[in-house]
């Protein structure tokens, strides 16, 4: 199995299994690909993380990034100026490759009332697994299909 179908099979688990928000299910992606532990406090905290509470800002996917890169370069000695580097960098790539860091800018026809749930799951996946090889290539490790 490549890392695109295991990431494609959890993002499909934590949407429709769990009903997740973008911002949690990269965290528990993450947290599953690197065995970097997230604390369940954290969890409870980007409740509200999609789309700054759905109301199409900063995007889930974004802020789930940045939220692992913040524990990911502490796990690696980072200082703290080395991981806001980190992140800012993070997010000009993440905006380069995407078109945008902005929720309603990147859903697919961005925001209604009456939009099904979790629009995103294809964008999930290419962005949880960008995030995987930019994490992967923090320490040298090569990019993974």
């Amino acid at each position: 199995m490549t890392v695109h179908d295991r990431v494609a099979a959890l993002v499909r688990h934590y949407y429709w299994d769990r009903d997740m928000n973008c911002a949690r299910t990269t965290l528990r992606c993450m947290e599953s690909l690197t065995g970097q532990e997230v604390h369940p406090q954290l969890y409870q905290a980007v409740v509200g993380c999609h789309g700054a509470g759905g109301i199409g800002a900063q995007c889930g996917l974004v802020e789930g990034g940045l939220l692992f890169l913040g524990l990911y370069g502490a796990r690696l000695g980072l200082s703290e100026d080395e991981t806001v580097d980190i992140c800012a960098a993070y997010a000009r790539e993440f905006a380069a490759r995407f078109g945008s860091l902005g929720c309603s800018d990147l859903r697919p026809g961005g925001f209604h009332k009456k939009d099904p749930p979790h629009l995103c799951e294809i964008l999930s996946v290419d962005a949880i697994c960008f995030l995987n090889n930019y994490v992967r290539a923090l320490t040298g490790l090569p990019p993974e299909e």
